[in-house]
Order: structure tokens, then sequence, then C-alpha cells
């Protein structure tokens, strides 16, 4: 069995932020428990708004829309880091030449 592609909605992709417990009341007055949520670390590194940035200025792969959810295949997303993790060392051996 081959697998296609795998795909990750923002949550994977973006730092979520800590979220405390809570209890809210909606308007009917039926009390709804909201759980508390751990900060998590996305692969990026960046926040949900600065990954939108990145996109509209083309620096980030555009997400598939399947309905409402955003979604991104993880092959682009690798190809994404391993192209910026590239080019700090390509800059480096190049101003290394030409101190050279």
């Amino acid at each position: 069995m081959n697998l296609v592609d795998q795909y990750l909605r923002m949550a994977d992709l973006a730092n979520q932020p800590k979220r405390k417990a809570k209890t809210c009341t909606t308007r009917s007055g039926q009390k709804r428990n909201v759980t508390a949520k751990a900060a998590t670390r996305g692969i990026t590194g960046f926040s949900a708004k600065h990954i939108y940035h990145l996109i509209s200025q083309n620096q980030f792969p555009m997400p598939i829309k399947i309905g409402r959810a955003s979604l991104w295949r993880l092959s682009d997303i690798n190809h994404w880091v391993n192209s910026h993790n590239e080019q700090p060392d390509s800059d480096n051996q190049s101003n290394n030449l030409m101190g050279a």
C-alpha cells in the first residue's frame, strides 16, 4: 500500500498558546466547560498569523481548501523546511569563499 500524501492543519503547523479551563454560560442558560489546553509548538515555530502573512507574500506553500478547511501537504511543508535549512549554509559558504 502506498501513501499518496499526508495532510496537516494549521494546528500542526503553528504554535498554539496555553489555554486555561473555564466554564461559560450560553444564552439559553446552559453551562459549558471549556477544557484546558497545554501550549504546543508547531512544525514551523511561527504563529498562525505569521504563516498567513508568509502565504500572502508567496513565501509559504498555499493551503488546499476542502470545504472550509485549509490543509497543507506534508511533502510541501517538508520541502519548504528543507529549502530554508539549506539557505544559511549556502550563504555562509559564499561568504567564506569571498573572504578567502
